[in-house]
């Protein structure tokens, strides 16, 4: 009989909540002592490769809201996307919540014209910064999507959301 390591290994996965003093099983940093960390592989789920990501111009009229709809769905619009475009300020407007393929909402009220272009793009390049079992500080830029991180981390302690790393799954 043939063992599926990966079925075996990785049954206890876990969603990751980026934290300054938490590791990722929840116990405290600093009150736990470093050979009782418990060490991780790290699945990255979302990370864009590009900048900007996608461009749309089948938006519903918007009148001084905060709510967008698209009248075809887009899934790659996502949570700490700038909204650049007609009508909008010059600095853009962030995405604040996305409710499905076809409808966001922003981070302030506005109006755009029906069918405006719309460019989405994040601010910066995707990060995200680890600690590893040995305690060192570690920032991959632009990690790949739907790759594993090659070090065992312990803390993930930032993902660089503005550019998009998403989606985080600590393996045991």
């Amino acid at each position: 009989m043939i063992r599926n390591y990966y079925t075996d290994s990785y049954k206890s996965a876990i969603p990751v909540t980026p934290s300054d003093t938490l590791l990722i099983d929840g116990r405290a940093k600093a009150s736990t002592p470093i050979g009782a960390w418990k060490q991780y592989n790290l699945y990255i789920g979302n990370s864009p490769s590009t900048l900007p990501v996608t461009t749309t111009s089948n938006n519903n009229v918007v009148n001084n809201s905060v709510n967008v709809g698209l009248k075809s769905p887009n899934p790659l619009i996502k949570v700490g996307m700038r909204v650049t475009g007609t009508g909008l300020p010059d600095a853009g407007l962030l995405v604040a919540t996305v409710v499905d393929a076809s409808n966001y909402t922003l981070s302030q009220a506005d109006s755009i014209a029906a069918d405006a272009t719309l460019t989405y793009s994040y601010d910066s390049e995707s990060k995200i910064k680890v600690h590893t079992i040995n305690n060192e500080a570690i920032e991959f830029v632009n990690p790949t999507q739907g790759s594993i991180l090659p070090v065992s981390v312990v803390q993930v302690y930032s993902t660089g959301t503005d550019g998009g790393v998403l989606n985080l799954v600590a393996l045991s």
